[in-house]
Parts: structure tokens; sequence; C-alpha cells
């Protein structure tokens, strides 16, 4: 059988594309923003001058900034495109409807899909990178019940505030996962089903979270890799008699 294949793009085999916000902070693995936190190809797309406080606000003043970033990326060849914040929530259909392929905006979607297989009396804990930065419209916009989450944030964090907020250049990772820590033993005897980090920057430390509560931890990396298994060609080879 001939298979066929198509051009197009200058370059390929590149599956996500990840729009960055226009910052220079460190990023390690795990984090989206790092290449090797992914075990496929990812392309980078930065969306110039955009204020961050447009995200935690939700204004749409700057809207087109990042749909023509997220529409470059799509004609670079990308397959679907994610966001590296998840306050992009507000966001979400506007950019989907701009694209012609998937566009993940946050990892706050995630909530609707993880209490439906949650048992009724299990809640979510939420991570964010600050609380008084997540408003009531992110977690609207992904359609999130708050009465089954318990949210804490990182603004306690003189770590996370001054490197991810404060935009500095100099990340000491132990003292970022002592403050994800800190936070997480917050839902310590509080019925937690699962927890679910909004903030990219946190996900390097989802280790450190699975250890303590002995519960699974979502994220945006979680959500690009659920898309990204969606185009893998796996072939079933294996028959078993009935």
């Amino acid at each position: 059988m001939t298979e066929k294949v198509f051009g197009g793009t200058t370059n390929y085999g590149q599956l996500a594309g990840i729009l960055m916000l226009d910052s220079t902070i460190p990023r390690i693995p795990g984090d989206p923003g790092h290449a090797e936190t992914f075990p496929f190809p990812v392309r980078y797309g930065v969306v110039r001058g955009f204020p961050f406080q447009d995200l935690v606000e939700g204004s749409k003043d700057h809207l087109d900034l990042i749909i023509q970033a997220a529409l470059d990326l799509e004609k670079e060849g990308v397959q679907f495109v994610a966001a590296d914040c998840g306050l992009f929530s507000p966001f979400q259909k506007d950019i989907s409807n701009a694209l012609q392929v998937p566009f993940l905006g946050s990892s706050l979607n995630l909530i609707p899909l993880l209490l439906t297989f949650l048992p009724e009396k299990k809640k979510i804990g939420l991570i964010t990178g600050d609380t008084r930065l997540l408003k009531e419209e992110h977690l609207a916009a992904a359609d999130a019940k708050g009465d089954r989450l318990i949210i804490g944030g990182m603004e306690g964090c003189a770590e996370f505030q001054r490197v991810v907020l404060e935009r500095e250049n100099e990340l000491d990772i132990e003292q970022m996962r002592q403050g994800v820590l800190e936070v997480a033993k917050g839902f310590m005897g509080k019925d937690i089903g699962a927890v679910l980090l909004e903030c990219t920057n946190l996900i390097t430390f989802r280790s450190t979270i699975q250890r303590l509560l002995r519960v699974p931890v979502y994220d945006a990396v979680s959500l690009i890799e659920f898309f990204a298994e969606g185009y893998r060609r796996k072939e079933f080879m294996a028959h078993y008699m009935a």
C-alpha cells in the first residue's frame, strides 16, 4: 500500500506548538517552556508585548497578539497549540475559533473531567501561582465547580514571588520545591481525590506532591500529553482467541 505525505510548511515533525509570554525567567524540565519536558518535538511561539495583567483581568484588549502568535504556529505546521499559563482560560473560545487546530488554553479545563470520575465526596486541591490573581472568571470560563475545589496559592513562597511574578533571573529549585510542598501540606486531611496545578512553573514538582498526598496530580503537561497521544499511531498486532 502506498502512503502519501503532504507538504505546505518549511519544516516538519513538531507536534505541539507552545505559546509563551514574553518572559526570560528560568525554566526547568517539567515546565512547558523547557523543551526537554516533552518526549516529542515542540515548537515555541512568543507573544510579544502582551501585558500579563490582561490575563489576570481577563481583558481582551490585546487578544489579537495572542491569536496572531497562535496562527503563526499553526502555519508552521504544529498539530495543536497550548498556552504556558493557566490564566488563559477566559480566552479559550476566542483563540480556538480563530484556529483550524485545537487550542489548549488552561489546565483548569481538566477540572470538570476530573470531577466526573472522582467520588462525589472527593475534592480537587487546586494549586495556583497566587490566589489573588486567580479570579472566579478564570474558573467559570473552564466550567469549574468551586464547591468541590480547595484552592492553595504560592503567595507565601518568596522564591515564587521573586522569580515568577517579579521576573528575576535566578531560580533556587529547592526553595521552590519547599514552597510547593507547604501548599500541598494544606490539603492534608481534606478528602482530596486529586490535585491540579494551574501554574505551569510548578509542574516540575508534581512528584513531590504525589509522594506527600498519594493522589494523582494533573497539570498543563498532562493535558498536552493527552492530546499528543491522540496523534500517535499505534498498531495493535496481538490477537486472542475468543
